[in-house]
């Protein structure tokens, strides 16, 4: 077994498994990001030369949610997961949480405001390169998603999606509008890890191994 393995296979990994089994089974709901609000958007690429994001304006599932599912307005950390379904059908994950720098969650007060971040890294053939993203719409929703409703029936809700090197270095790389309210829509089990875009891995590995077991347990728990 590889040593970057451990963690996914070992003791600790099924500690983590568990837990998010038990956490999730006495939520009846996800262990983290319980409360969410699904939605209808669409992802137009800026550029491709750092992600292989689709050439052409897709169509995508978004699910924006409270990290701790804390009641009405209270701030937690927010999440902001987009599904893109890719030409062969296969789905791609990406989940951002709202931020201090790029690794650190942090509660926000508002939908609105400060920056989302995927926390870990993906290796990409350019080194690592994190993903951030932050409200271009001057509109204001608090944190609740009674809010968070109320603002995209306003109207489009457009997210500035970027890159960002170890060095700090940002580059737009494309636009997130969120267009309308999906009421209806089948809830999807978001997962950077088991649905990732080909040649995206996230890193570090002992670390991406720990939180697909988070995931797993999750999911069971369910």
């Amino acid at each position: 077994m590889a040593v970057h393995d451990a963690p996914r296979t070992g003791p600790l990994g099924r500690l983590f498994r568990a837990g998010f089994h038990a956490l999730s089974a006495l939520r009846g709901a996800r262990a983290f990001h319980p409360n969410g609000l699904l939605l209808k958007g669409e992802l137009h690429a800026l550029r491709r030369d750092d992600l292989a994001l689709p050439s052409e304006p897709v169509a995508v599932t978004v699910r924006m949610s409270k990290g701790a599912g804390l009641p009405g307005r209270v701030p937690d950390a927010l999440g902001l997961a987009v599904r893109i379904t890719a030409a062969d059908g296969a789905p791609w994950d990406l989940t951002l949480t709202t931020s201090a720098g790029r690794v650190l969650p942090r509660p926000a007060r508002a939908w609105t405001t400060g920056r989302y971040s995927s926390l870990l890294p993906y290796r990409t053939k350019g080194g690592l390169v994190w993903l951030s993203a932050r409200a271009e719409t001057p509109r204001h929703a608090e944190a609740s998603l009674d809010a968070l409703r109320r603002l995209v029936r306003e109207g489009p809700v457009t997210y500035l999606v970027e890159t960002v090197r170890a060095n700090g270095h940002r580059k737009p790389c494309a636009t997130l509008t969120l267009q309308e309210v999906d009421e209806d829509a089948s809830r999807p089990a978001f997962d950077p890890m088991l649905n990732a875009p080909p040649g995206w891995e996230l890193r570090p590995r002992w670390l991406t191994g720990l939180r697909e077991r988070a995931y797993e347990g999750s999911r069971e728990g369910r």
